[in-house]
């Protein structure tokens, strides 16, 4: 069984997260700003983890024989779980785009 370091990966990334959150609300930092190195920060980590996804499934789909090293693994579910995490707070960015919809799709199937 792998050990990915749950507890840590997410415990440093909300840490890092409420950090910079507290900064723009010390207006230290600006909120545009804030947004935007978490954007960069959801890219990279999606990129990494997608990648390292699909060249994972390529092996395993075409039985190719190649070992995966675990660092890559670990890799892999790290970026995945910091991925996750900053998914969870721009979800929650756009939350009220998501609503309004959901309510534009359920209002016009009712008619």
């Amino acid at each position: 069984m792998h050990v990915y370091g749950f507890v840590p990966v997410i415990g440093i990334c909300l840490l890092i997260y409420f950090s910079s959150y507290f900064l723009t609300k010390t207006e230290y930092l600006k909120f545009t700003t804030h947004r935007r190195i978490w954007n960069l920060l959801l890219l990279i980590s999606f990129l990494i983890a997608g990648t390292l996804g699909l060249f994972m499934s390529f092996i395993k789909s075409f039985e190719l024989d190649l070992e995966i090293p675990e660092f890559i693994l670990k890799i892999h579910a790290g970026f995945g779980m910091v991925w996750f995490v900053i998914a969870f707070f721009h979800f929650s960015w756009h939350l009220s785009y998501f609503k309004k919809a959901i309510k534009v799709l359920v209002t016009s199937n009712e008619n």
